[in-house]
């Protein structure tokens, strides 16, 4: 595919926009009249392998970006000594190959990363479910944090498996009782995320699980929070990496274990 000419023209400044579980701060970046992706039939606004990156928020990103049933069927895992780790399954690609990519959603511009398709293929959602059980059931994880909201989908039924206990990490004034908060900054304004008081011990070896990593200031908060109770994070676990955005950079020496990175 053809680069679009506005793209080719170096006085274009990508404007850089920030979406956030559906709040919008900026102007969405407007895109040609898209094409249809060959294989999924879905709407591609650019071609991922020549366009410059442009924004980003939690399950959005624009240009810059393969669909994933193009990905190539890999998990790429914490470092290794400074090495990254890959290996290839079967199971991968057909965990790539069930998670939508949906333009111009929430806004123009925009590319939602949708795994309500996967959650319906009951195959590729057993074996998202059996990949992170593999890696985590001899690991002695004794507690699985799942961060609002799509947490909560893939964090129970990994903590059933390899026998540990699921704490919601929450929104503010979602969770009764006392709570515990991590405040964290977005690109405009600040946000917190919350678990109950009592819910994480001293000594906890915890696995935090969330759907996407994008920047990865949910997740540092997560960290946070369960660190000042006393909790060892082991790992952070996602099914999707927008790895263009560098949210693995910013988490520093803990680990990363993700399934599929378009």
């Amino acid at each position: 595919m053809n680069t679009p000419k506005i793209f080719n023209n170096s006085n274009f400044v990508i404007k850089f926009q920030r979406i956030f579980y559906g709040d919008t701060f900026g102007n969405p970046l407007k895109f040609p009249a898209p094409s249809f992706h060959p294989t999924c039939q879905i709407k591609q606004p650019i071609s991922a392998s020549t366009a410059p990156a442009a924004t980003v928020g939690r399950h959005f990103h624009t240009a810059d970006l393969q669909h994933l049933c193009c990905s190539s069927p890999m998990a790429v895992p914490a470092s290794d000594g400074g090495r990254e780790v890959a290996f290839e399954d079967d199971r991968l690609s057909r965990i790539a190959s069930a998670i939508r990519v949906i333009p111009d959603f929430p806004k123009p511009g925009i590319l939602f990363q949708d795994i309500t398709t996967l959650l319906l293929d009951p195959v590729a959602f057993k074996d998202t479910i059996d990949l992170f059980v593999e890696r985590y059931k001899d690991k002695e994880i004794s507690v699985v944090a799942g961060v609002e909201a799509r947490g909560f989908i893939f964090g129970p039924p990994i903590a059933l498996a390899i026998g540990a206990k699921f704490v919601p990490m929450r929104k503010p004034n979602k969770l009764p009782g006392p709570v515990i908060s991590e405040e964290y900054s977005l690109e405009y304004g600040t946000d917190k995320i919350e678990m109950h008081v009592g819910a994480v011990q001293a000594g906890d070896r915890a696995l935090v699980i969330d759907d996407l990593i994008a920047t990865g200031g949910t997740l540092l908060a997560a960290i946070s929070l369960l660190e000042r109770v006393g909790a060892v994070v082991a790992e952070c676990a996602c099914v999707i990496e927008l790895a263009e955005l560098k949210g693995r950079d910013r988490l520093g020496d803990k680990p990363l274990f993700v399934l599929v990175s378009p």
